[in-house]
């Protein structure tokens, strides 16, 4: 499957019209695998971080100091938010844009790491976004992928998430893309999946750009 059911422009609207309180609705569903993914982050001083779908901002205050973040949302309202939350805080100097993941602008081997929460199955063609994200990270850099993915072929689970994903989509993502295969197929070597939120519903998947791609 190389695009999925969700139509972007639909999400641009649905996310702009959750702005307002998105931390308030899903903060306390999503919120546990954002900040537990930051255990993982490398916390070298000076690095250069792309944060895809940065939505409001609510990952902002975990960033180590000294360290310049690029945020990008396709949602003009989600930036809007972002920016204000940034203006309060002091260490790291934040870049917030409005910006489609699956055309990135920037260079490639730009980010010393790219974080991308809840944010591959958000989107129309996850493996044009996985590629992008692999293009614009450095040799060896860090990439952290916070998502729900599908559960194995053949299992309960899987069945289930396929039959719930027309429904999910309405809410903002889709259950039956497997974003593990996904981020493998593209290239990004893989280090291991941690389950988090309620019910181990998501995981940390984490990875790196293999040197010399």
């Amino acid at each position: 499957m190389t695009k999925s059911r969700v139509n972007p422009r639909y999400m641009e609207k649905l996310y702009t019209f959750y702005s307002p309180f998105y931390d308030y609705v899903f903060g306390k569903l999503l919120g546990p695998g954002r900040r537990r993914a930051f255990r993982y982050l490398s916390c070298r001083p000076h690095q250069k971080v792309l944060e895809i779908g940065i939505g409001p901002g609510s990952t902002l205050e975990f960033y180590p100091p000294k360290t310049t973040v690029v945020g990008i949302d396709i949602s003009a309202s989600m930036i809007e938010q972002a920016r204000k939350k940034a203006a309060r805080l002091n260490g790291s100097h934040f870049d917030l844009r409005v910006m489609d993941a699956a055309h990135l602008e920037f260079p490639d081997n730009h980010f010393d790491i790219v974080m991308a929460a809840y944010v591959i199955t958000t989107v129309q063609d996850p493996y044009q976004v996985c590629r992008e994200i692999l293009r614009v990270t450095k040799p060896g850099g860090q990439i952290i992928a916070v998502n729900h993915t599908r559960s194995r072929n053949g299992s309960l689970m899987g069945r289930i998430e396929d039959l719930l994903a027309p429904v999910f989509v309405r809410i903002g993502f889709t259950t039956d893309l497997d974003v593990i295969r996904v981020m493998q197929d593209v290239g990004i070597t893989l280090q291991q999946a941690v389950p988090c939120n309620l019910l181990n519903t998501g995981r940390i998947i984490m990875g790196s750009k293999p040197p010399g791609r």
